[in-house]
């Protein structure tokens, strides 16, 4: 893992927790601040937590929930 590219990833995203996940190589991001999604926003695609093989995947997979978000 490269930490700056993390620490980045989570400048970029200050409403996520951005972290490795365990072993396995993978990265996580969990919304903060957001104790549950609405049913509007759970049947639009957004979700609670993310997992990702790598960092660019996570940092696509946010970027895709900022534009869902925008949309509703």
């Amino acid at each position: 893992m490269n930490k700056q590219e993390c620490a980045l990833l989570q400048q970029q995203h200050p409403n996520w927790h951005i972290r490795p996940f365990g072993d396995q190589g993978c990265y996580i991001a969990t919304r903060l601040g957001c104790p549950f999604l609405t049913d509007e926003e759970l049947v639009a695609g957004l979700y609670m937590t993310l997992v990702e093989d790598t960092l660019e995947g996570l940092g696509e997979a946010l970027v895709a929930q900022t534009e869902i978000e925008d949309s509703l």
